[in-house]
């Protein structure tokens, strides 16, 4: 992820895009979880003498980013709804244009940073607490403090709570498309020339599956997280779903969460270089590797049907005018 950094950086139709500035700050929650994972997996081999004070910075960190996380994915599907929306009602005065979306999605991006910094800040305090178990490599939280306890089970629900409603927003924005594809092979010639252009372009489309696949790993991670109860004499019970026994040795049940969760970190750069062939370009370009500038910088990156739509119309108008007059172009 610090790669593609430099590309949001440089490029502004990539710091401007609502979408992608909401993956961004998904890469970089990603980079606050791994960094710590490994450079804690690193020195659990060198020494069992982790200071404590260490311990709780980089435990609080990393607990805190999953939270982080999680928000931030609802934020992405509520983006993605947005898109959808207003494209299937385009000039509806109560989908917000893309300046006030912009602001509002800004608002919220700055709340939750700061109730994350909060939360961290709490963590060095004699009120909240988490340490490193060097035992599994695991971050776990110090429920002898005051407030742990109250803000975990918090936080629990909320990461319980907002993947289940971002489940319910992918499913809206599946059943809108699936509408419209439907719309569009019950329509005439005539009418489906007007009215069943897609709601969403190749660029959008791709990004609302990257924004899926991301969010079916988080929730897989999730439910291998919740799947077990408790560790006792070396082995790790509990149901799949709360169905389905399953147990494993305390050794590859670390290995098993630790390595689903460092799959995830990584996941996110390599969906922008594999399914953004524009992105793909320009890494390849800034590092050197290809040298040809296919894609020049533009603003215009995300563009769905209710961007597109005027130009689409002003261009059959001015072709309807000139069939009527007997031009030819």
């Amino acid at each position: 992820m610090l790669n593609n950094i430099k590309i949001f950086l440089i490029y502004p139709n990539y710091r401007c895009n609502v979408c992608f500035r909401i993956l961004f700050t998904n890469g970089v929650t990603d980079c606050l979880q791994l960094a710590p994972l490994l450079t804690f997996a690193i020195l659990n081999l060198i020494t069992d003498n982790i200071p404590i004070w260490f311990q709780r910075f980089g435990s609080s960190i990393v607990i805190n980013a999953w939270d982080l996380l999680v928000m931030q994915h609802f934020l992405l599907a509520l983006n993605r709804l947005i898109v959808i929306l207003r494209a299937r009602y385009l000039g509806s005065r109560f989908i917000p244009d893309q300046e006030t979306e912009a602001k509002c999605f800004n608002i919220a991006h700055v709340f939750i940073w700061a109730v994350y910094l909060v939360i961290v800040g709490l963590h060095q305090t004699s009120l909240m607490g988490s340490l490193f178990h060097s035992g599994t490599s695991q971050f776990v939280f110090d429920i002898e403090r005051p407030l742990t306890q109250t803000v975990r089970t918090v936080f629990w629900y909320v990461t319980i709570v907002i993947p289940i409603i971002c489940l319910i927003i992918y499913i809206v924005i599946i059943a809108f498309a699936k509408l419209s594809r439907a719309s569009t092979h019950r329509g005439d010639d005539i009418t489906a020339a007007k009215t069943t252009a897609p709601l969403l372009n190749d660029y959008e489309r791709r990004l609302l599956i990257q924004a899926i696949i991301l969010y079916v790993v988080m929730g897989l991670l999730i439910i291998a997280w919740n799947s077990f109860d408790s560790c006792r004499n070396d082995i790790c019970v509990g149901k799949i779903l709360k169905l389905i026994p399953v147990s494993l040795p305390r050794a590859y049940h670390t290995f098993f969460i630790e390595g689903l969760w460092m799959v995830y970190c990584g996941l996110n750069p390599i969906l922008f270089l594999t399914m953004n062939r524009e992105f793909r370009n320009r890494f390849l370009q800034l590092y050197g590797i290809k040298k040809s500038n296919i894609f020049p910088s533009t603003g215009h990156t995300n563009i769905s049907r209710s961007t597109a739509s005027n130009d689409t119309k002003s261009a059959a108008t001015a072709m309807g005018t000139n069939i009527l007059h007997g031009k030819k172009k």
